[in-house]
């Protein structure tokens, strides 16, 4: 069949609006890209407009209704409350950038059962997207190479990214040992010995937001939530399940730890984005 005449998908193509009323996700956080076209979201107290590359997270609980205008795209993210640790706490609407976008694409990917999707914990990195700010490592020492100061921003940025320290070398063009030794002689660390501490500190922080210890894990990065529970223990001197239960602060580290003159006092978790 020969076509005579070119079709104007522009004007032929369109989608219709979407209205879903009165939703409220009880044991569960979302977060809603705005991937095309503009939504309106209707909640108790306010309205909120989202417009392209707008990501609304909304609290577990938030009863909300919500407008998807014609010729727009809203997808959905569910964090499910039990496996989540996060310091989002209040209604947070951030802008993301085109690199940023990769992650959320690949997490919509993740829900899907192809076969095609990415190994890594992509819901940490949407996360940390989405709060915008650095969890742990505020008594940390930062290299001053711009080549380890780059992997010290982006294990700041994501905690749990377990990438290893032969795959950090290679990004950031050093050798295993050049990127060990710039760690340990301008932080007094090995990266190895920093990831560890700034996995920590995001976990104490983590953990006063009442997120459960097995989220809280996943979240820095750890396996299981037991060798977490060792970790922490023998880092701070408390079982985060009791530091959680009696929101001891400031922490203070112990042992050859403690010889070190390096405490960590806890940050206070700020609402907001």
């Amino acid at each position: 069949m020969k076509i005579d005449q070119a079709v104007d998908t522009d004007f032929s193509l369109r989608i219709p609006s979407v209205d879903v009323i009165d939703r409220q996700h009880v044991d569960e956080g979302v977060a809603f890209w705005q991937v095309a076209g503009s939504s309106r979201f209707f909640l108790s107290n306010q309205q909120i407009e989202l417009s392209a590359n707008d990501v609304l997270w909304l609290p577990m609980g938030t009863r909300h209704s919500v407008r998807v205008q014609a010729d727009s795209i809203l997808l959905p993210f569910w964090f499910e409350y039990r496996l989540t640790a996060t310091v989002l706490s209040d209604i947070t609407v951030v802008q993301i950038t085109d690199r940023e976008k990769i992650c959320f694409l690949a997490l919509h990917q993740s829900y899907t059962t192809t076969l095609i999707r990415p190994q890594a914990n992509v819901e940490r990195q949407v996360l940390s997207i989405l709060e915008r700010r650095i969890l742990g490592g505020g008594a940390l020492p930062l290299p001053s190479t711009p080549a380890a100061l780059t992997v010290a921003n982006a294990l700041l940025f994501n905690p749990g990214d377990d990438r290893l320290i032969a795959r950090w070398a290679s990004e950031v063009h050093l050798s295993s040992r050049s990127l060990e030794r710039t760690f340990l002689a301008e932080t007094g660390y090995t990266l190895r010995e920093w990831r560890r501490r700034n996995r920590l500190q995001a976990a104490a922080r983590l953990l006063k937001t009442g997120a459960n210890v097995t989220a809280v894990s996943h979240r820095v990065g750890y396996e299981s939530p037991n060798s977490f529970s060792r970790a922490f223990s023998n880092f701070f001197g408390i079982a985060p399940s009791r530091y959680a239960a009696e929101a001891v602060t400031p922490l203070t580290e112990i042992g050859n730890n403690a010889a070190l003159g390096k405490g960590l006092p806890h940050a206070n978790r700020s609402a907001g984005d």
